[in-house]
């Protein structure tokens, strides 16, 4: 007789415990739904040299739309010229015209 009612006292124990169980599971399995795609900006490798392209980058403008900005008498070509304590920003000195390259050698 107590063989049987420790049987039965298992049986209860594991009928609680399965529902409980069940639902576990089943919240885990909801979880598991595709995310929502999201609308994030990719973010941009830029370079961090103080030349124009670099700097356009960073701004998140093509190269003539950040001469527009930066040079606007139209010029075609500006490079670093410090930077200006009191505004916190660099200046650019706008050139027209190209650069002149110099080969380096050994």
């Amino acid at each position: 007789m107590r063989q049987v009612l420790k049987g039965r006292q298992i049986v209860q124990r594991y009928m609680t415990i399965v529902p409980v169980i069940v639902v576990t599971i089943a919240l885990q399995l909801s979880g598991c739904a595709k995310p929502k795609p999201c609308d994030c900006e990719v973010p941009r490798a830029c370079c961090r040299g103080l030349v124009p392209q670099c700097a356009a980058c960073e701004e998140g403008m093509t190269l003539d739309e950040w001469f527009k900005k930066t040079c606007p008498d139209g010029e075609t070509d500006a490079h670093y010229g410090g930077w200006n304590e009191e505004a916190q920003k660099a200046i650019w000195v706008c050139d027209d015209g190209t650069r002149q390259k110099i080969q380096i050698s050994d």
